[in-house]
């Protein structure tokens, strides 16, 4: 059975990356229907985990976790409407919540490095959450869900599902990343800190951003620079820009050409302004 789930993983993976090569209109369609096969596998991996259901959500989990399961549920429907409002788009379904008892297990599911510290993750149609106890620092359930709701992850990974819906999965990762910060702060007020003083550097170009984002060094800065990208647009350009390139993407646009159409600057006149902005408005916060 393993090998066979691998050899399909394998060939969806080719699948994804052919997309690539055939018209937008197409790559749309193809995209959605490769995202769908994969949620389902996401699904089938997790069958043996108990389950629990809302309105709009499912979520997966080990016995020993179900208080936070209902937890990690109560939370996502707190946040559906917003963010569905403001996108004006509610998914088909109810969308699949894995939750994971251990960093170890979530890193797991990805094939990631063990050093590596998500809360949550948003893939192919599926949003994996690490029990909010492990990363809360608190053994009061009131004080978790509190934590959890202010700062988890939930209404970061339901953007970014939403976004990858809008757009059939035709975004740089920079922007998607900005546009789940930019709803996330507008929800909750929160945004990463800089304890470390790990922004004091040159800003990455664009051209970086777009095309190494999870493989730059500074990932505290390309995160910071992906949300002051967005709040630029909305600081700058009124709100609804933002869902105006979006819905541009899922025209099958590139973000040049989205720009173009939406704020009237192509991709090197909004890098200089949204840079030249920066600096004042968000670099020293």
């Amino acid at each position: 059975m393993g090998r066979f789930w691998r050899l399909l993983t394998a060939t969806l993976v080719i699948m994804t990356a052919l997309l690539w090569k055939i018209p937008a209109c197409a790559k749309f369609y193809g995209y959605g229907a490769v995202r769908e096969v994969m949620k389902a596998y996401t699904i089938i991996g997790a069958w043996k985990m108990d389950k629990i259901s809302s309105e709009h959500f499912s979520v997966r989990f080990m016995p020993d976790k179900r208080a936070e399961a209902e937890m990690v549920l109560e939370t996502a429907e707190h946040f559906y409407y917003p963010v569905t409002g403001d996108f004006g788009f509610s998914p088909r379904g109810r969308i699949p919540l894995i939750l994971y008892s251990s960093r170890e297990e979530l890193n797991k599911s990805f094939g990631w490095e063990a050093n590596e510290s998500a809360m949550g993750v948003y893939w192919a149609g599926a949003i994996r959450v690490l029990s909010p106890g492990v990363w809360a620092g608190e053994e009061n359930p009131e004080q978790i869900r509190e934590i959890f709701a202010s700062s988890g992850p939930v209404a970061h990974e339901l953007t970014h599902l939403i976004v990858d819906y809008l757009t059939g999965g035709n975004y740089p990762r920079w922007f998607t990343e900005g546009v789940a910060q930019y709803e996330e702060y507008k929800l909750t007020g929160f945004t990463f800190d800089d304890a470390a003083g790990s922004l004091r550097q040159p800003l990455y170009s664009m051209s970086e951003l777009d095309s190494g984002f999870d493989s730059l060094p500074n990932q505290a800065l390309a995160y910071k620079e992906s949300f002051a990208a967005v709040l630029y647009i909305d600081r700058c350009y009124g709100e609804d820009t933002i869902y105006e390139l979006i819905h541009e993407l899922g025209q099958g646009n590139d973000l040049s050409v989205a720009l173009e159409k939406v704020l009237k600057v192509d991709l090197r006149q909004f890098e200089t302004q949204w840079q030249e902005w920066y600096v004042p408005n968000v670099a020293g916060s």
